[in-house]
């Protein structure tokens, strides 16, 4: 068998199989039969393990655990904003109030003993007007009605 024969031979098999793929594909199939239906399930079981092992994975390598009494206690914690926020943690008996930004984490401030109660104030504070009631006032001095209001 020459070199020729050699390069050849596989290059015509597989001609040849692409010839009868292709007239197979052009050959219209029923869309009910039993190996189209086999193929359409075993593909949903193929999608639905897949599915099934990326929420196992992610569940494995993230460790979420439920939160354990430890040194270190979460006691509250302010959103000042979309991504700033203000975190009271104790430690021991150590109170520690920590600033967190997307940047950088800082202590504001640490004091022993015990978390402060929330304290209310000792003397009342005037109360301000309601946004309503004062457009009114403004409304009513300038003389302007309003719509749909009988005299």
């Amino acid at each position: 068998m020459t070199l020729r024969h050699r390069l050849l031979t596989p290059l015509m098999v597989s001609a040849g199989l692409c010839a009868s793929t292709a007239h197979a594909a052009a050959t219209p199939k029923d869309p009910l039969s039993g190996a189209n239906v086999i193929s359409v399930f075993l593909g949903l079981v193929v999608v639905v393990a897949l599915l099934l092992a990326a929420a196992w994975m992610i569940r494995r390598f993230q460790r979420i655990q439920a939160p354990r009494e430890g040194a270190l206690q979460v006691t509250a914690q302010l959103s000042l904003g979309l991504k700033e926020r203000v975190i009271l943690l104790r430690v021991g008996d150590e109170n520690v109030l920590v600033g967190c930004t997307p940047g950088s984490i800082r202590p504001l401030h640490s004091w022993r003993g015990d978390t402060p109660a929330a304290a209310e104030p000792t003397v009342s504070a005037p109360s301000a007007p309601d946004f309503m009631s004062q457009l009114r006032g403004v409304l009513a001095a300038q003389g302007v009605r309003r719509p749909g209001a009988s005299s």
